[in-house]
């Protein structure tokens, strides 16, 4: 009997016997957790302390789990079990898109570690838990060694991160295998060693008083055996390995063409361009092929009279003296006169400049520019007609109806019946074509050898074509031409003149008056206009900004500048019965001003300003 009383003492604390005194009938009713263990007292009759069950605790009284509020009395057996509480981790492991790293992601398993909280005597008592967490990783090594090796990943595992993981789990990504990237190579390019522009400013001494006007500018120009253009070749990569194992191979780099037009040539490893002759260098480019030319300078010493006849020349012109009545100049360059021109035509695919003055005459610098802009376009519909007739040809042959020994001739049959029934206006671009050749044949147009022709036999004899190679063969010469056309000169076209009367003056670039200035006169430029002198009677049209020294006369001569919204005008100072047009807005001068700048602002409103 007494060896019981010891063990229940054991397991439920510290007992207080109950006393035949009097005051132990006053002893409180009181539950209490001291180092873990429930301490109870309590009178031997009642009441009792209650002990309330808490979550993560387990109450036990006499062998049965309680999960209510619970009376007990020191002689009942009570056990307070903490239950540890696992949650289940998660990971797993992704190879990246372009499959250069193997990516593991993971969130650790949670142990809840808890014991029972000690606590003051209370006469009921809310048990209270203590818990601590702790990591484990979701997986072993061997784990992680199987699915690395079921999803193939066997390159750059990183098998001290992996261990590390293992040891000491944590909530993320983390890169446990990276592959080796390709190296990209280099793209092919290639260096100009010239000027893009076709003439360079001469540097002028703030000493020198007198100018002369011919040594203002300065043509670009080369002379045989310059090195032009230098290509640097492009350069392998360096393959790289995905994580799996595979290789992987860099993008191939972009080649470019070097290719020796008129006037140059090519080294034999292709990577230089030297000048064959001298002349004006120049780069066309498309986008995979440069090719570099010279053109030729052709200098007349003298008058361009009628001893020397017209000048019609694919390169530059340099005449030394003047340009006389009823006289032309075509040039596919630059042109440069070194005197008058009088009741003259100058045109030019690049720059004008006249030493002298300019009478009566026409002048207009960048015809290949405009040119270009009528030629383009139709070769473009003569490549879709061909293409077009192509594909119906193609068609025609497939059909189950067709025979084939009908053309044992060649297809020109097909060709002509096409010709005549669907595609009519093939024949009358290819007409207008080789006017337009016609007009310009002075000018290089980079045109594919024997196209023209072959082009003028196709509508001329339709039934002598044998084949499908003979139109396909065509359409690609079209078609690389259209493409070789379209891509802008370097350089610009520009007019420079001392002195203009009854003239017209046209540049798709700027327009510069350097002398006394223009009467009763047209220029038209692409870009600025620039008087230094006066602009009296006539109409200036530019898609950039003028200015004006002097606009208008007090005579009154009717006289207008016209440009482009966004540009400003600007003089010095305006006659009445001047206009002047920017965009839409017009304004008309009924009086002098000095000093004057006209734009539009935002809203679309001329605006006069005025300098002080």
């Amino acid at each position: 009997m007494g060896e019981s009383n010891t063990q229940a003492t054991n397991l439920i604390g510290t007992q207080n016997p109950a006393s035949k005194d009097s005051g132990a009938n006053k002893l409180p009713a009181t539950v209490a957790i001291i180092n873990g263990r429930p301490v109870i007292k309590h009178p031997p009759e009642g009441p009792y302390p209650v002990i309330v069950p808490c979550r993560g605790l387990r109450l036990v009284v006499n062998g049965e789990e309680r999960k209510e509020p619970m009376p007990v009395t020191s002689k009942d057996k009570i056990e307070i079990l903490p239950v540890d509480e696992k949650q289940e981790g998660y990971w797993r492991i992704k190879i990246s898109g372009d499959k250069l790293a193997a990516l593991l992601q993971m969130r650790p398993g949670i142990i809840l570690h808890r014991c029972l909280k000690d606590l003051p005597p209370a006469k009921v008592l809310q048990l209270e838990v203590l818990e601590q967490e702790s990591h484990y990783p979701p997986f072993t090594l061997e784990d992680l060694v199987r699915e690395l090796k079921s999803q193939g990943i066997q390159y750059g595992i990183d098998w001290q991160t992996c261990a590390r993981l293992v040891e000491e789990p944590a909530e993320g990504t983390w890169t446990i295998a990276r592959g080796q990237p390709a190296f990209p190579g280099k793209d092919a390019t290639v260096q100009l060693l010239f000027t893009t522009q076709d003439r360079v400013p001469v540097t002028i001494k703030e000493e020198d008083q007198q100018v002369n006007f011919r040594e203002r500018f300065q043509f670009t120009s080369v002379e045989p055996g310059t090195v032009l253009a230098r290509k640097k070749p492009v350069t392998g990569g360096r393959p790289g390995r995905a994580v799996t194992g595979e290789i992987i191979l860099p993008p191939e780099p972009r080649e470019i063409e070097l290719v020796a037009g008129q006037g140059a040539i090519l080294s034999d490893n292709g990577l230089e361009v030297v000048a064959t002759r001298s002349g004006r260098p120049m780069a066309r480019k498309t986008k995979d092929r440069v090719t570099i030319e010279v053109v030729p300078a052709l200098i007349h010493d003298g008058n361009v009279n009628l001893s020397s006849g017209n000048i019609n020349f694919s390169g530059d012109v340099i005449v030394t003296g003047q340009v006389e009545e009823g006289m032309a100049i075509e040039a596919g360059g630059n042109v440069y006169v070194g005197d008058t021109v009088s009741r003259g035509i100058i045109r030019a695919g690049g720059s004008i400049e006249v030493a002298g003055n300019i009478f009566v005459s026409v002048l207009a610098a960048g015809g290949i520019t405009a040119f270009q802009q009528r030629l383009s376009p139709l070769l473009a519909r003569i490549a879709e007609e061909l293409e077009q007739l192509i594909t119906a040809i193609k068609q025609l042959l497939r059909h189950p109806s067709f025979k084939k020994d009908d053309l044992k001739g060649g297809i020109g049959p097909l060709v002509l019946l096409l010709l005549e029934k669907k595609f009519q206006g093939l024949s009358p671009a290819i007409e207008l074509l080789q006017k337009e050749v016609q007009n310009l044949q002075t000018i290089s147009l980079g045109e594919p050898e024997g196209l023209i022709n072959d082009l003028e036999r196709l509508t001329r004899s339709p039934l002598a074509v044998k084949n499908l190679d003979y139109l396909e063969t065509m359409l690609q010469k079209v078609a690389g031409w259209q493409e070789g056309i379209s891509a802008p000169l370097q350089g610009r076209a520009d007019v420079t003149v001392n002195y203009v009367v009854n003239s017209t003056i046209m540049a798709s670039g700027n327009i510069r008056v350097l002398g006394d200035g223009c009467y009763h006169s047209r220029l038209q430029a692409g870009k600025s206009v620039t008087i230094n002198g006066v602009f009296r009677g006539g109409e200036i049209q530019a898609q950039g900004d003028v200015y004006i020294r002097e606009l208008g006369s007090r005579s009154g001569i009717e006289t207008r500048v016209i440009t482009r919204s966004g540009a400003r005008v600007k003089a010095g100072h305006v006659f009445e019965n001047t206009s002047v047009q920017i965009g839409p807005r017009v304004y008309s001068f009924g009086r002098e001003e000095q000093g004057v700048t006209l734009y539009l602002d935002r809203e679309g409103e001329l605006i006069r300003s005025y300098m002080n």
